[in-house]
């Protein structure tokens, strides 16, 4: 599957990967390049495969508050909340974002190719007067981020440059609705834009023009994943596989425990009996980079295992992460990691790395 600006990435010299059952932009340049853009200046991704649904209908809020961790009703109209959707065993079915338009008008972001996954999550939950609509083929997703990119954005859409971090500004076109959020991926300022396809096809060029005076260049998701690395931020595909709660994957500042949701009961008992694995960040204190599936080891015993890892463009060194049992979580610990039958040492890291 291709996203809707395929060619126009082609045509700005893209190299394609499969992610998610898409042909997405991989780098344009190179990923250090891209890397740095983003951390210094400005870069522009395409992240159109995301998913989009809408849930609207009097009972959306209730909806939400039985599906996901954090309670709508502490969101404010105009707002975002990051969050995840649970089994009833408290594992995570995805990590996702929703935008609350209204009491009974929510758009929710899941990750790429959940959309008919999440889809029937909440329409199986929802009562008959709520409706799921899965309109993830009709929107674009851009990513502006970076220290410059307000600027950017100033020069395109200034009545959305002031947007809070977490907040959105509501966008129109006619009877379609899209908007710009303060949000990202990148551990960096900048904003997420979402439009319907014939809109975006215009305003992705012209966003590239715009910010070329202010160094703005576009991003593939190579760069994106060695920048959220940096952050700590999870992945699904990684950090979440397996069947993770939110209590093991360090999210627990994603759930609010002051409403009922699937999942509650299972990650209250969890909670309370306090053994389990926990995400942790690793900095590797010898050459060799920490790939997802490597063991990690205390000597030569191994306890945990990689869930992602990269070469830091940033610090030059290699970073990961990955799950210990709860014992081994104090930042400082001194453990290592076998990279294809090599020690390697590292060290448990607090995230951010940078």
């Amino acid at each position: 599957m291709r996203v809707p600006l395929h060619e126009l990435h082609a045509g700005l010299g893209a190299r394609f990967v499969e992610f998610a059952g898409f042909e997405m932009p991989v780098q344009y340049s190179s990923i250090l390049e891209e890397h740095a853009a983003v951390r210094t200046r400005a870069g522009l991704f395409d992240v159109s495969h995301m998913s989009n649904l809408w849930v609207r209908g009097e009972g959306a809020g209730e909806l939400l508050s039985q599906t996901v961790g954090t309670n709508p009703e502490r969101v404010k109209t105009g707002r975002a909340s990051y969050t995840t959707a649970m089994r009833d065993d408290g594992t995570i079915i995805d990590d996702l974002i929703y935008y609350r338009f209204g009491d009974d008008e929510y758009h929710v972001v899941p990750n790429a190719g959940m959309n008919k996954i999440l889809t029937s999550w909440f329409t199986a939950h929802a009562g008959g007067d709520v409706q799921v609509e899965d309109a993830s083929r009709e929107y674009c997703i851009f990513a502006l981020q970076g220290p410059r990119a307000r600027d950017v954005l100033r020069r395109v859409m200034p009545e959305a440059a002031d947007v809070k971090r977490f907040g959105f500004h509501e966008l129109r076109f006619g009877k379609r609705k899209g908007f710009v959020s303060g949000t990202g991926y990148t551990g960096e300022d900048g904003v997420e834009i979402v439009v319907p396809n014939a809109e975006g096809a215009e305003l992705f060029p012209r966003i590239l023009r715009e910010g070329k005076s202010e160094g703005l260049i576009p991003v593939g998701l190579g760069a994106r994943d060695t920048l959220r690395l940096e952050k700590g931020y999870c992945l699904a595909s990684h950090e979440f596989a397996g069947g993770r709660t939110p209590l093991e994957a360090s999210l627990e500042w994603t759930v609010h425990w002051d409403h009922d949701f699937v999942g509650k009961t299972a990650l209250e008992e969890q909670k309370q009996r306090g053994v389990y694995e926990h995400l942790v960040g690793l900095t590797l204190e010898d050459a060799g980079i920490a790939r997802q599936g490597h063991a990690i080891v205390d000597g030569s015993q191994p306890i945990g295992a990689v869930t992602s890892g990269t070469m830091s463009p940033t610090l030059h060194k290699g970073i990961a992460l990955g799950y210990v049992p709860r014992d081994y979580a104090e930042p400082g610990r001194s453990l290592g990691v076998d990279i294809r039958g090599r020690r390697v040492g590292a060290r448990v890291s607090k995230t951010p790395f940078v």
